[in-house]
């Protein structure tokens, strides 16, 4: 970890340790692959909320900068602010130069924007599918510097969330176009209150400098007036990831001249928005080859290995 970054831990860790619960905090952090099932063990044992709350802390100074982006995006996203705002100085600089892979061969810098942005980490169960994968990097490098929607759409579980997510993965698409970063929203089915908290917390993480925050908008209509602000002031050439778009309606919210990509089972939900508008079509169902891919690694042998009885079951499954 920076020097610097140390520092700040140090120097605010009275504070953290007073207020601060470990539990939803060491979720985001095991989430991020910063922090093992071990040491969020450790942290429970100890007796008190102060005591687990210096543990942690303890077990981040060992850590590296990941690990302290993960902590204050765990504080901002938990809604400890104002414990965040103590540790914004110290930050590390990401180096979008640095393209040493890491152990899944994403680089450290497309690590770091995932991380800061809320993109879902990975499945345990994993398989590739780069056909889809690409058609999504396609669609994407369409928008070029002009606003306009990326629909994924197919029906419920089918894999769209971590097709999105994968196409993600990629430090090219993400430095060339995308350069303001990536903001990941968990929508769902929501009525007017709920969409109104999806986007006093979105504000609340891209005013996440506590010199310009502001109270949380009281409407709508106020939200998205903020948000227009904040992405066309500060995140200027970033994509916003609408996952789980049930209504057209809910994206009348997020209609500010942005970039934007959105899952749905509707292919239809962005006819009432303007902008250009291109689509990626995630078919249900796997090949059977998929199929006997995700067995494979279910039950930790090679596809080779499996019995002939795992033909049949993938065939049933389908």
């Amino acid at each position: 970890m920076d020097v610097r970054s140390r520092n700040y831990l140090l120097m605010n860790r009275q504070a953290l340790e007073k207020d601060i619960k470990t539990s939803y905090i060491m979720d985001r952090m095991i989430s991020d692959e910063v922090l093992t099932l071990q040491e969020e063990e450790r942290v429970k044992q100890q007796n008190t909320q102060k005591e687990r709350a210096a543990m942690l802390i303890n077990i981040i100074l060992t850590k590296d900068n990941n690990s302290y982006r993960s902590f204050y995006n765990a504080l901002l996203h938990e809604g400890y602010r104002d414990l965040a705002a103590l540790l914004q100085d110290g930050i590390p600089a990401i180096s979008s130069g640095n393209r040493k892979s890491s152990m899944d061969g994403m680089t450290s810098y497309v690590k770091t924007i995932l991380c800061e942005g809320g993109v879902p980490q990975r499945p345990v169960v994993f398989v590739t599918r780069p056909k889809l994968v690409d058609a999504i990097k396609q669609k994407l490098f369409c928008l070029g510097n002009d606003p306009g929607w990326v629909t994924v759409y197919g029906m419920a579980g089918c894999g769209k969330t971590v097709l999105t997510a994968e196409a993600l993965r990629d430090h090219q698409l993400l430095e060339d176009y995308f350069p303001g970063g990536v903001h990941w929203i968990s929508v769902g089915k929501q009525d007017k209150a709920g969409l109104l908290i999806k986007l006093q917390n979105l504000c609340s993480r891209l005013e996440h400098d506590s010199a310009l925050s502001q109270r949380p908008p009281l409407n709508i209509e106020e939200a998205k007036d903020r948000l227009r602000l904040l992405m066309l002031r500060r995140y200027p050439r970033s994509l916003l990831i609408l996952d789980d778009i049930w209504d057209s309606w809910v994206l009348k919210a997020f209609d500010n001249q942005c970039q934007v990509l959105i899952t749905s089972r509707d292919r239809s939900v962005t006819d009432a928005v303007a902008g250009n508008k291109y689509e990626v079509h995630v078919e249900s169902g796997l090949a059977h080859e998929k199929g006997l891919e995700i067995l494979s690694l279910f039950v930790n042998m090679k596809i080779s290995e499996l019995p002939e009885q795992a033909n049949c079951l993938v065939r049933e499954c389908k």
